[in-house]
């Protein structure tokens, strides 16, 4: 049996992975906002976890003590604040993450990704908290590294890659758990549209060239860390990234 954590910045690919790698190994999957909402002594040999949390404790000696193997999802900074602008207006429960630290997504709703309501999110204290949680992982090398444009990419590749890492195998066919995860199957069982678009580089289409940069700036540290530089569309007119956002939206 296999127990694994994945501990992310949200809107990274998350319930997407939890779901590959609960079908694949044959173990419940389970997703809390704070580490106090599980019950870990109570958990079933084999269980995927996922939660949005910083590597601090008690988290990191709860999972170490109880033999939890650790995965961390990045993606583009600007695809994920994109996707919580389209996400958040629909799911209440965002301000749970990180139990609104920094503040929450209210002001979201009815916004665009050229708006200033959206650029000022972008560059909060709520946008800064929210993008350190995968750097926060990815400095422990312990901690699994996932990107989620691989995984879109090649998905056979990069799951091998991980059951290889984690050294149990799957007991499931890895072809057949991935069509059953396509992103075509999953999006109607949400009415919160959790499965949006799941197209990496989606932002280039929707955040204005001096806007990306901005955010990019303000962010640099976790552009850092992972590894994603900020190279927007420069001929991006407003009126053809508005019409991008009606069409997806």
């Amino acid at each position: 049996m296999v127990r694994l954590a994945i501990v992310s910045t949200p809107r990274t690919g998350n319930t997407w992975l939890r779901y590959l790698l609960s079908r694949m190994y044959g173990v419940p999957e389970t997703a809390v906002h704070n580490p106090a909402d599980l019950d870990w002594d109570q958990l079933p040999p084999g269980v995927v976890v996922q939660i949005h949390w910083h590597h601090v404790e008690p988290l990191v000696g709860t999972l170490r003590d109880r033999r939890f193997v650790v995965v961390s999802s990045a993606r583009h900074p600007l695809d994920v604040l994109v996707s919580i602008l389209h996400f958040a207006p629909r799911e209440p429960l965002t301000r749970r993450w990180l139990e609104g630290e920094g503040g929450n997504e209210a002001a979201l709703t009815g916004a665009d990704p050229q708006s200033d309501v959206f650029l000022r999110y972008a560059q909060s204290r709520r946008a800064a908290a929210l993008l350190s949680v995968t750097p926060e992982w990815w400095a422990d090398p312990a901690v699994l590294r996932v990107r989620y444009e691989d995984v879109v990419r090649d998905p056979v590749g990069q799951l091998e890659r991980l059951v290889e890492t984690i050294g149990v195998a799957p007991g499931a066919a890895m072809r057949d758990v991935i069509d059953s995860c396509r992103i075509e199957k999953l999006r109607p069982t949400c009415p919160n549209q959790h499965f949006w678009q799941g197209q990496p580089g989606l932002w280039r289409d929707l955040v204005l060239a001096g806007h990306a940069r901005a955010i990019a700036e303000y962010h640099k540290d976790a552009f850092q860390a992972l590894g994603y530089r900020c190279e927007p569309d420069r001929g991006l007119s407003e009126h053809a990234a508005r019409q991008n956002w009606l069409h997806v939206s």
